[in-house]
């Protein structure tokens, strides 16, 4: 019953899935076949890092990444598919210049000494840093890059105020804990937003999705 309700939904909202694959899986295939050939990564940190505390509870936000995409891209799909596919080009573009920026400048993470909490917290990071290791590739920080589209989509879209609200603040929490858990730098951040604000202006430059939905691929 449950793969019946899966395997409908695909079927019925097919370039949903697809777009959305492309940009999930495209990116994390990229992110993982990058690390092959990089060599003498470099550290880059800022001297307010040092300020900023190891909370180990933000994982929990930390790994609402992916559902959260999921679940805002869905919604955008559903109620403004110009700005969801405008949305998803754009993070592909901003994907494509992190990659480009991975091979250049390849960047490395330091985490620190993991504290006492109980034992699934303490379960929780280890695994979540387990996936990400080596901690290569965080300069710009893609997660963040993913989470600043995010809530760009949203004011723009014609979602109802609640959902905007929900989906940014969100998005935003995500963006937080990046730094909270130590996955990444402030610079990483502030590299991600100009990231995200440069592949949208390529966007709009270029008229992608116009020139697309002309050619009834989306």
């Amino acid at each position: 019953m449950f793969m019946s309700s899966i395997i409908n939904f695909i079927k019925k909202e097919r370039k949903f899935v697809i777009s959305l694959g492309i940009l999930l899986i495209g990116n994390a295939f990229l992110y993982w076949f990058l690390k092959m050939f990089q060599s003498n990564p470099i550290y880059i940190d800022f001297y307010l890092d040092d300020k900023i505390p190891f909370l180990g509870w933000f994982v929990y936000i930390y790994n609402m990444f992916y559902p959260l995409t999921i679940v805002a891209c869905y919604f955008l799909y559903k109620s403004d598919k110009e700005s969801y596919y405008k949305g998803v080009i754009s993070c592909i573009i901003g994907c494509l210049i992190c990659d480009i920026i991975f091979l250049i400048l390849p960047t490395i993470m330091y985490r620190p000494e993991i504290p006492n909490y109980d034992s699934f917290t303490n379960l929780v990071i280890r695994v979540t840093f387990f996936f990400d290791e080596p901690p290569l590739n965080c300069f710009p920080s893609i997660h963040c890059v993913f989470c600043f589209q995010i809530i760009l989509s949203m004011l723009k879209s014609k979602c109802d105020r609640v959902k905007k609200a929900i989906f940014i603040t969100s998005a935003f929490l995500i963006i937080i804990s990046t730094l909270l858990v130590k996955q990444h730098f402030i610079y990483d951040v502030i590299a991600a937003f100009l990231v995200c604000l440069i592949a949208n202006c390529i966007e709009n430059i270029f008229e992608i999705y116009k020139k697309l939905k002309r050619k009834k691929i989306l």
